[in-house]
């Protein structure tokens, strides 16, 4: 075998040796960069269930809101329908002229 031939085959060699080697970095690096990848799907998918979660309450919160929003309001016209019943009966009464017991204003006042 030739200088030239041996030569060769050593470089060939090294080479294989040496592609080898950078092929296994290689396969490190991207197992390393795969195991990367999972846990920021899974951190991913973690924010989006919260991000669920948040929109969900919120979306709770605005239909308690908005009903009890409507209760209230409810409420409020049962309230000035009553006193405007009760300030018709008393424009057509003589009581509306006379003084109201102490304890029927506390009452009023809601101080009783």
């Amino acid at each position: 075998m030739t200088q030239l031939k041996r030569y060769s085959l050593i470089g060939a060699l090294v080479v294989a040796i040496l592609l080898g080697w950078y092929s296994s970095v290689l396969v490190d690096r991207l197992d390393k960069a795969d195991k990367a990848n999972e846990k920021l799907v899974e951190a991913v998918g973690d924010r989006d269930d919260t991000i669920k979660a948040l929109n969900d309450a919120s979306g709770a919160d605005r239909r308690a809101t908005e009903e009890q929003l409507k209760i209230e309001q409810q409420k409020r016209a049962k309230a000035d329908a009553e006193n405007r019943t009760l300030r018709k009966a008393l424009e057509h009464s003589d009581c509306s002229n006379q003084h109201l017991p102490d304890s029927a204003i506390d009452i009023l006042r809601r101080n009783g």
